[in-house]
């Protein structure tokens, strides 16, 4: 059976071939990544909301290793409302990079564009590649990966991500809640168990409240309201037993009958032992003075060796001090410049976006991921960031390049390389953190 034919030419029917099967979450983020009311944000707000959002939206282990490493690739240019945030990198070359099988990158894939990050942009040939404007650095033509869903829901995910950070904390503190107020519990029943009230009812309550599987939240607040009635129990039991002794001491007087009367007898004059030797008086005053004096320079003769091996013994210690210090030459300085304080007052619209202030160093070390991921940074680069200058100088580099990515993104087109050079010049005491400090505080 042949074709059909018009006009005397045969009609050859054209198959288009796909490369994957769609499902619900792949069409919503394409939908979403044809939106044209672009949504104004930026690679670093994006790239924190995604991190503090991450585990509520399920993306993690290969999944958010793929997603760092994507959200790293693209330009901080592309994520202008007028641009659109490409990254073209094969499936080979993600599985290199993450050490795992083709097949395990492709179904991380398709976890991150059913989770509504990213969105599928793919060239007639399934093949992935960016053509950019040599003047302007613009995409001409790109194929592969679109970051758009994620920015198009930039707002909702960080809501999520909210949520999740609030749920996480409120089960954290629960569960110092459960392990505080059982163990409480338990003390207070020996110690009323030991004045003769019977707490055995409250114990074998504990033990079905922490055997009984549920919510640590709804376990807190139940052994919460139980240590309340022990504790108000307990006080009225020993209200009861302080009043009855208050009434017997009352009624009941002490009898004067049969006392004894006793005079006391003290001996002031201390006696010698036995056994004891009383030292006679030299009659050779000379030999004691000798005896003395003999026993004086060999305790100098000590003092003196032990003085000059403390000595030889702080020596090597200061000489491998100054050794340190001048690896560290200007860092301390540097960092003796710098408060938390003025880190904070300098860091308003990072603290914003992460949703927590820097009210301390432990903050600020413990937000030290969430940055890196923000400028695109790797882990090998900021490991080498913290042996050069140490984790808190690190630290502070890094929170002073996010803040000046986010308040001018277009003066900072490399983010992760110019943390680079600023640790660079920190290692050669050039870098005058302190003073951009000021001047964002200032601004």
């Amino acid at each position: 059976m042949g074709f059909p034919s018009v006009n005397g030419f045969a009609m050859q029917s054209t198959g288009v071939a796909s490369f994957r099967k769609m499902t619900p979450g792949m069409l919503e983020s394409q939908r979403l990544a044809m939106a044209n009311d672009i949504v104004k944000t930026t690679k670093a707000e994006v790239a924190i909301t995604l991190k503090k959002a991450a585990p509520a939206m399920g993306i993690d282990g290969t999944a958010y290793h793929i997603l760092d490493i994507l959200i790293g690739l693209t330009r901080a240019d592309d994520w202008k409302q007028d641009r659109r945030p490409l990254v073209a990198i094969s499936n080979e070359k993600l599985a290199e990079y993450v050490c795992r099988s083709t097949r395990t990158v492709i179904r991380a894939l398709k976890r991150l564009v059913e989770a509504g990050i990213l969105a599928y942009r793919d060239s007639s040939t399934g093949r992935r590649f960016i053509y950019r404007n040599d003047a302007s650095g613009e995409i001409d033509r790109g194929y592969g990966f679109d970051f758009s869903p994620a920015r198009q829901r930039v707002a909702e995910i960080k809501q999520i991500g909210d949520a999740f950070q609030a749920r996480l904390r409120a089960e954290q503190e629960a569960k110092r809640t459960v392990n505080r107020l059982s163990r409480a519990i338990v003390d207070a029943c020996r110690t009323g168990q030991s004045d003769g009230v019977d707490c055995e009812v409250y114990l074998q309550e504990l033990t079905v409240l922490m055997d009984t599987p549920m919510m640590v939240v709804e376990r807190a607040e139940k052994i919460s309201e139980l240590y309340e009635v022990v504790i108000a129990d307990l006080a009225a039991a020993q209200e009861g037993e302080t009043q009855t002794a208050d009434n017997s001491d009352k009624t009941t007087e002490m009898s004067g009958d049969h006392d004894i009367h006793v005079t006391p007898y003290n001996i002031t004059t201390p006696l010698a032992p036995i056994n004891s030797k009383q030292r006679q008086p030299s009659n050779d005053g000379y030999s004691n003075t000798n005896f003395a004096s003999n026993e004086a320079q060999n305790i100098a003769l000590e003092k003196d060796q032990s003085s000059k091996f403390s000595a030889k013994s702080s020596g090597t210690a200061q000489l491998q001090s100054q050794q340190e210090t001048q690896l560290d030459n200007g860092l301390s300085e540097h960092l003796s410049a710098i408060s938390i304080g003025l880190i904070d007052s300098a860091t308003a619209q990072t603290q914003e976006i992460l949703g927590m202030p820097f009210s301390s160093w432990f903050d600020l070390l413990q937000s030290a991921e969430q940055l890196r991921l923000a400028i695109g940074l790797s882990e090998d680069g900021w490991k080498q960031a913290i042996l050069t200058l140490g984790e808190k100088m690190a630290a502070a580099v890094l929170v002073v390049t996010v803040e000046k990515t986010l308040r001018d993104p277009e003066g900072i087109s490399r983010p992760a390389g110019y943390f680079r050079a600023c640790v660079d010049r920190a290692k050669d005491g050039k870098l005058a953190l302190h003073k951009s400090l000021y001047g964002l505080a200032l601004a």
